[in-house]
């Protein structure tokens, strides 16, 4: 039996962490819900019984106990301190500790190994990243990546409840510059000196830090009108040459894929736990380049699933097996 609490409850990604970990077979003895003073007093089910939102504080925390964070970077540099200090195990969902080179950035499916004993702060890893090494993941035991380059299509969830209730309200309203609505924005975030945005700077740092092997990744991160599901074009330069048809074979006997003839939409996708690949091939003039496409919901295993997965490994060094 866990303890387990969720900070920023009430946002998107929170309450799909809470719809998660609702259907998990995680033991939780008790569970506390955490949100800022706006929604604090809230009451969200959890397996039945009513719970209610408590505001962030340094006095809730406990010594076992896991959490998960949905908050901004900027809230998550301030609660997470005091929950490490007493004692308690953090999975974080911004992006502040990710590139710390001591706390594990994780997916489940792809670098386990990555979390270690003596570890109780855990980062997930940010949406598009997810995804793309889910791909990737099961792909390195073929010859070494020389490059890899992905063109991100991601939808206005990625920027959370927000982004979805502009795009309904937008759907009644002429398009304009800067508006989601029949519209594709090819920069999310505003460009850095070296012109790529924080997203592209993630797929860069995050991808060989999960992965554990050192090679350059070329991003482009644009925001399109879908709701929910982000999807990637992947290219990827081994340096022999690999045949298109043992990357799907590898593909298909990995855990968390599935491989689909066709290309991948998100409609497919929109609460589910898979990530999708689709339309594997080669380059025609050059047997080393490989191509598909992934496709994922990225709310629940771009988020809110894959860090209650992070939660279960976790729960069961702690706990032992069920």
């Amino acid at each position: 039996m866990v303890k387990a609490g969720i900070v920023g409850a009430t946002g998107l990604v929170g309450h799909e962490m809470l719809s998660v970990l609702q259907k998990s077979t995680l033991s939780i003895s008790e569970l506390r819900l955490f949100a800022t003073a706006r929604s604090a007093g809230r009451t969200l089910n959890f397996r039945g019984l009513p719970h209610t939102v408590e505001i962030i504080q340094n006095a809730s925390w406990e010594k076992g106990m896991i959490i998960l964070g949905a908050t901004s970077s900027e809230a998550a540099l301030q609660w997470i301190p005091g929950a490490l200090a007493a004692g308690a195990y953090v999975i974080d969902n911004s992006s502040a500790y990710r590139m710390n080179k001591d706390v594990p950035l994780v997916v489940p499916e792809v670098n386990p190994n990555a979390i270690k004993p003596r570890h109780r702060l855990f980062a997930n890893p940010n949406c598009s990243t997810i995804q793309l090494v889910m791909a990737l993941g099961p792909l390195r035991n073929f010859s070494p990546f020389e490059w890899v380059s992905v063109a991100t299509y991601q939808s206005v969830s990625g920027s959370g409840r927000d982004g979805i209730d502009a795009l309904d309200r937008q759907e009644h309203e002429k398009p304009v510059i800067g508006s989601f609505h029949r519209n594709i924005i090819c920069e999310i975030g505003s460009p850095e000196p070296s012109g790529y945005t924080g997203e592209e700077i993630k797929l860069v740092m995050e991808t060989p830090k999960i992965l554990g092997m050192n090679f350059p990744v070329f991003p482009s991160c644009a925001r399109v009108p879908v709701k929910i599901g982000h999807t990637e074009s992947v290219t990827i330069k081994f340096t022999d040459n690999t045949a298109a048809g043992k990357i799907r074979q590898r593909l298909e006997e990995s855990s968390g894929i599935r491989v689909s003839n066709l290309g991948c939409q998100p409609v497919e996708v929109e609460g589910t736990d898979y990530t999708v690949v689709g339309r594997i091939r080669n380059h025609p003039m050059d047997g080393s380049i490989i191509q598909f496409w992934v496709t994922a919901d990225n709310v629940r295993k771009g988020a809110a699933l894959n860090a209650v997965q992070i939660m279960e490994l976790i729960a069961k060094r702690i706990t032992g097996p069920a």
